[in-house]
């Protein structure tokens, strides 16, 4: 008997090869969000140290306020209010803090975990917009902060610098804070921070401590889980806040609902879009192909959101190299059109041409510059041939047979170069050669690697062309003349451009003779929107007319939502509808995550509450097979020839297909043994129905096959 249930069992095992794990009945009833996120190094290679090398923290550590650029508005989070008064060359920034926020160690956030986060950040770490802009941070109570931000701080400190640090606690951290005190201010004093630098690097705590809704769960290379925690100050303190949508406002709050966050590592795009585009997430924030977005766009259940970028493509002039006429003529031999075709990552709706090029978002032009302005002053510099064939004969330079040469008689040669390997970059670079070379310009395209390009590009300037970042990410025009007046001027090659030009009278109140880095660095400074916007029109002119820079495109980002999973509680056609607060959505994920989710205006959906089972095959590799992503974005491998797989369905039937798999098991049972097998199948038929009576309905079923099979 005790054999036959051994050849049993073999033969159960040959004849039923597809297993299906569900979740045991508890684990059903939880709902669960599914994200695709990079993570690099993997989760394993870093610790719960806040500061070095840290384990994602979204949803665990949490800021004072989220900032949203589009909407230019603070949602309060930690703090429940913030209120400004002037103070000599200061501006007393008064934080007040929400009573009753709870960490998860059972503590109250007060006024000496808001200290101990900047004084680590500012004077441990020396994170230079501390202690530049914030050089004092005082607690007058325990929910109490003062900040004294310098009236010379850019007006976006605040919100992408200064408020964004996610809060510790001092019971975690509190070592690091010798002598602090509340009622007390940072910098501490006669502090070693050297010393205190290198024993934070070492700091190893087995967890953290936050006051976000989460607690981790589990991690691995290729994924971490989250759980939500019993309780949480969001709901238990009935909080909520309010979006407005053109003239309409709507409240929301609840705090977090899932029950669990299933993070999925991004290990690659490529490797990303087939798990995106079998809706094997909830939500994700990662390069897209064309394909994958528009498979997505187009999938039932899915919103694919897209919005600007707040960054893109621009041609830099080598200014020592070419002169003014020069480069006005390339910029109208170069079809903008054609280029915004060719230069883009997940298709023709991923860039929005510069109408306007002045190295100002779009999206954001219209806020700065009127458009009677922009007519009059600003030249769009549409494709035009002929112009830029009048420019070049104006500079001295001659055409022979289609092609054009130098003043000094040499065939007009430029290289172009472009980040290397990087998606849309490169092809755009090759679209400025083949667009160059029709008009006779000789154009080879230079790929550079991105950790040679500061040494190459902007310290050296050794380059003629090349395609770089306008950025504009602050969404204020600072951050692109900055760019250029400053990081790729002052004490650089660069782009070998003198700053001191003259700007015709009606342009801007600063006209004349104008140095533009003395305009970038004002502009960088907290002003009325009045002298801001007599600024930018004078920057903008400047980068317009004398064109160190011509801005290409703006790139945009594009997010994935399962909206049958995920529910939107003001429902999806009012988020849908909120353009401006899906500004931040695309450019910070962790806005996505944390204000979003913790707020409670992602909830779970009623497609969430099952956790999905996940069937799999037992399959045989017929070669030997590397380690893999599976569907269900967990690593499987790598396997040897001839080795059994018990692998997602959707990965073995791929892996057959492909040749590289077979359903069919290696025989393993020798030639000799059958006689004695069919014995033992004997013997095992006059106990087969009282096993059916003993063991579960699905075991029957293939006893039942089995026995057909063995008496056929």
């Amino acid at each position: 008997m005790r054999r036959a249930a051994i050849i049993l069992l073999a033969l159960l095992l040959l004849a039923t090869p597809t297993i299906a794990v569900a979740p045991p009945a508890l684990a059903q009833e939880k709902t669960v969000m599914r994200i695709l996120q990079p993570c690099e190094p993997p989760p394993t290679m870093k610790s719960f140290n806040a500061f070095f090398s840290s384990l994602p923290s979204y949803l665990i550590l949490e800021p004072l306020f989220y900032y949203s650029r589009g909407e230019n508005k603070f949602y309060p989070w930690l703090a429940e209010s913030m209120t400004q008064e002037p103070a000599g060359d200061y501006i007393k920034v008064i934080v007040k803090l929400r009573k009753g926020v709870k960490w998860s160690d059972g503590k109250e956030l007060t006024a000496k975990d808001v200290l101990t986060t900047y004084w680590i950040w500012g004077w441990i770490r020396k994170w230079w917009p501390i202690w530049k802009y914030t050089p004092k941070i005082e607690a007058t109570d325990d929910y109490t902060v003062i900040f004294y931000l310098k009236k010379t701080a850019p007006p976006w400190a605040l919100g992408r610098w200064i408020f964004s640090r996610a809060i510790v606690s001092y019971a975690q951290y509190g070592k690091f804070a010798p002598g602090l005190k509340v009622p007390g201010s940072i910098p501490l004093k006669d502090v070693d921070t050297d010393k205190l630098l290198e024993e934070l690097k070492e700091y190893k705590p087995d967890k953290y401590i936050g006051t976000g809704p989460y607690v981790y769960k589990s991690y691995t290379d290729t994924e971490w889980v989250y759980e939500k925690r019993d309780h949480y100050w969001v709901k238990d303190l009935g909080v909520t806040w309010t979006l407005k949508v053109g003239k309409y406002e709507y409240k929301f709050g609840g705090g977090a609902q899932f029950d669990e966050i299933h993070w999925y590592r991004r290990i690659s795009d490529p490797a990303s879009w087939p798990l995106i585009m079998a809706g094997k997430f909830d939500y994700t924030w990662t390069g897209l192909s064309q394909t994958c977005y528009e498979t997505v766009a187009k999938k039932p259940g899915y919103w694919a959101p897209t919005g600007p970028w707040l960054h893109g493509h621009a041609l830099y002039f080598n200014c020592e190299k070419f002169p003014l006429k020069v480069r006005q003529a390339i910029a109208y031999a170069i079809d903008r059109v054609e280029y915004c075709k060719i230069a883009v990552e997940w298709g023709p709706e991923s860039v929005t041409r510069a109408e306007w090029p002045v190295c100002i978002s779009p999206s954001d032009v219209y806020n700065w510059l009127s458009k009677d302005w922009l007519a009059k002053w600003i030249d769009k510099y549409e494709y035009n041939p002929d112009k830029a064939e009048k420019l070049l004969k104006e500079a001295g330079y001659t055409k022979k047979d289609g092609l054009w040469y130098t003043p000094d008689g040499k065939r007009f040669s430029v290289t172009i170069h472009v980040p290397a390997g990087w998606s849309g970059w490169v092809p755009g670079a090759e679209n400025v050669a083949t667009q160059l070379k029709r008009f006779g310009i000789d154009a080879k395209v230079i790929e550079l690697d991105w950790g040679m390009w500061g040494k190459t590009i902007r310290e050296n300037g050794a380059f003629d062309l090349a395609i770089d970042f306008w950025t504009y990410g602050v969404y204020y025009p600072w951050d692109s003349y900055h760019r250029f007046y400053y990081d790729y001027t002052v004490g650089v090659g660069g782009l070998h451009f003198d700053p001191i030009v003259e700007v015709p009278e009606g342009v801007s109140e600063y006209s004349g003779k104008v140095n533009a880095t003395e305009l970038a660095e004002k502009l960088g400074q907290t002003l009325p929107k009045e002298e801001a916007v007599e600024l930018t029109k004078a920057l903008a002119y400047i980068t317009n007319h004398y064109l160190p820079v011509l801005q290409l495109h703006e790139k945009k980002w594009a997010n994935t939502f399962n909206i049958e999973r995920v529910d939107c509680a003001l429902g999806w056609s009012v988020l849908m509808a909120a353009k401006e607060f899906q500004i931040e959505m695309g450019n910070n994920p962790g806005f996505v995550y944390g204000f979003m989710i913790g707020s409670g205006l992602l909830r779970p959906g009623k497609a969430a509450a099952p956790t999905p089972t996940v069937t799999f095959l037992t399959t045989y590799a017929k070669t030997d097979i590397p380690a893999f992503t599976g569907v269900d974005g967990k690593t499987y491998g790598p396997f040897k020839a001839g080795e059994a797989m018990i692998i997602p369905k959707d990965d073995a039937e791929k892996l057959v297909k492909e040749g590289k798999a077979t359903f069919t098991p290696p025989s393993i049972i020798p030639a000799e043994t059958i006689s004695s097998l069919v014995e033992a199948v004997k013997d095992l038929k006059t106990t087969i129905s009282e096993m059916k009576t003993t063991i579960p309905e699905n075991v029957k079923a293939s006893i039942s096959g089995m026995t057909s099979l063995v008496y056929a």
